[in-house]
């Protein structure tokens, strides 16, 4: 049961918390590089952006509503 845990937890870290932080890196750096150099090179970096953005928008809908 654990190691069936830790394959859902993974493909979803790897899909909601990489690939958008990724994506906007690839948009800030103005698309110099292949969008998937900026996906392997740095995880910690597009999770860090990623939550940073999922948290900002639960905020912001957070006052709104």
């Amino acid at each position: 049961m654990d190691f069936l845990l830790e394959i859902v937890f993974e493909v979803i870290i790897g899909f909601l918390l990489v690939y958008p932080g990724a994506f906007l890196r690839w948009l800030f750096f103005g698309r110099k590089q292949k969008f998937d150099n900026y996906v392997q090179k740095g995880d910690v970096y597009n999770f860090i952006i990623s939550f940073c953005l999922i948290g900002g928008l639960g905020f912001f809908c957070v006052t709104i509503f």
